[in-house]
């Protein structure tokens, strides 16, 4: 049964849409309940501890663009760790209220819950109250989610107007109202100024709402314009996106992997723990991969052909651009097209267990059960770290090293990225080759501060740290090596 509208795209509504669980008192006190629940955790895991220091990336985002303005974020030279959007809302921000990690990083925090707000409030009225539920639940308990959503980067940006585009279109298509489409426009003109890659799932999305010859003029007009917006705004960086697009960061995604890639690529890495860090084992891996499919596949928005077109062109299509073009992938650089997967997820698995009571879906209904034990569960681990320590703890290292010494020594650091810990310090920081570190360090007359962060460095052998009056603090982090270890070591008596 649908919904019934004179739209061109039947939205599924009754199955989910139980009439008798919305008009009963109880559960409608239920699903407050957790509605409210969800909504504590999705605040309180966004809003707490934003104040800890940065990490690499958002350092390079606040030295080279939010700290240099708008002429250098849309003339300047071009990097792909440059959210263009993002960083002007961060400029903008850190000129009216002052630089600092909490302001900064809100930039992102705050989009990302509104996205997730809007997506579960139309899921509510549109589905059902349990796939809308779910949708909050896998969204909010995300801990790839929870870790991109916090930092002072472009990813809660790319949710929130990924968020929109998929609102708007559904609603375009339903009611064909030029809201929805302006909507649906400006989203696809947001994400792309924040990500240059949303660009193919608007314009995939896009391409399926022209298919309605009753939207085919509104949808013309509104993609001529966001096209000429996103053309203006990336004239100046032509060159540097061509280049950009060469990155070796992350993988291609193999010849035989576009068929899992939703799964592999966005939900595995989605819900396994930060960094993009998946199963190491593959068997580990086909289990996921079989399980989640049969939680997507039974979502009743993919029995309809149209439904499902418009909910997962856009990222079937960057997707499968990514495959056929080879570029490098991290899961983080796309993980704006969880949206319409996790609604399928939470859409399927919300009929799964709707229809419990049936033998042909006991299976399905064990993997259902199994995941909402098992999500909050890797989430509550991950969490009381992410929300308690830094990604990476330079701000830490360099206030141990200012508090234990007045004026700074010369300080060491065997790290991939020395100027990190010197963006905090304020300080030179050297960084000599690790064969020559332990030499550097030990026959220095001074008073000398080595920090290590053993993370894609070569370990090394430093004889003087057994010397007699040396101090040693490590700090933890949650990320890249899980800690920084600072040594005060005295000059050879």
């Amino acid at each position: 049964m649908t919904l019934q509208t004179n739209s061109t795209i039947p939205l599924v509504g009754a199955p989910e849409r139980n009439h008798s669980l919305t008009r009963s008192r109880g559960l409608r006190a239920g699903s407050i309940v957790a509605y409210s629940a969800l909504g504590f955790i999705l605040a309180w895991s966004r809003l707490t501890g934003l104040g800890q220091s940065y990490w690499h990336d958002e350092i390079v985002t606040v030295v080279n663009f939010v700290r240099t303005g708008p002429r250098e974020i849309l003339f300047g030279n071009y990097m792909t760790n440059n959210h263009e959007l993002f960083s002007l809302l961060a400029w903008a921000t850190s000129s009216v209220v002052g630089e600092s990690e909490i302001a900064v990083r809100l930039g992102s925090v705050i989009p990302f819950i509104v996205g997730v707000v809007a997506v579960t409030a139309w899921l509510h009225v549109r589905i059902g109250v349990l796939a809308a539920l779910l949708f909050l639940f896998f969204s909010t308990l995300s801990p790839q989610l929870l870790d991109l959503s916090r930092q002072a980067r472009g990813y809660g940006v790319a949710f929130l107007a990924m968020s929109a585009l998929v609102v708007a279109a559904a609603e375009a298509d339903r009611s064909r109202r030029s809201w929805a489409v302006a909507t649906f426009c400006a989203a696809g003109v947001a994400g792309t100024w924040t990500l240059p890659i949303f660009g193919i799932a608007f314009f995939a999305t896009g391409g399926v709402l022209l298919a309605n010859p009753l939207l085919r003029r509104k949808m013309l007009i509104g993609l001529a314009a966001a096209t000429m917006a996103i053309v203006a705004w990336y004239v100046p960086h032509a060159d540097g996106l061509l280049q950009g697009s060469e990155q070796r960061f992350g993988d291609p995604i193999p010849w035989w992997g576009i068929a899992t890639a939703p799964i592999d690529q966005l939900l595995l890495p989605a819900f396994v723990g930060v960094d993009g860090t998946t199963l190491a084992t593959t068997l580990g891996r086909i289990a996921i991969v079989v399980a989640a499919s049969m939680l997507l596949l039974s979502s009743p928005l993919l029995r309809e052909a149209r439904t499902a077109l418009l909910l997962g062109s856009g990222a079937v299509a960057t997707l499968v651009v990514v495959w056929m073009t080879r570029l490098y992938l991290l899961p983080r650089f796309v993980t704006f097209l969880l949206v319409p997967v996790l609604i399928f997820l939470a859409s399927g698995t919300a009929h799964v267990l709707a229809g419990s009571g049936t033998r042909r879906l006991r299976v399905r209904l064990a993997v259902a059960l199994a995941a909402l034990v098992l999500v909050p569960v890797v989430f509550a681990s991950t969490a009381a770290q992410v929300t308690r320590l830094p990604r990476e703890a330079y701000s830490d290292a360099a206030v141990v090293i200012q508090d234990q010494t007045s004026p700074t020594p010369p300080v060491f650091a065997h790290n991939m990225r020395p100027g990190d810990l010197a963006f905090y310090l304020k300080a030179p920081v050297r960084a000599p080759r690790a064969s020559n570190l332990a030499s550097r360090v030990c026959r220095d007359q001074r008073d000398v501060v080595l920090v290590v962060q053993p993370y894609r460095v070569r370990p090394i052998r430093v004889p003087c740290l057994r010397r007699s009056g040396v101090r040693h603090y490590r700090l933890r982090q949650y990320s890249r090596g899980g800690k920084i270890d600072v040594w005060f070591i005295p000059p050879r008596s």
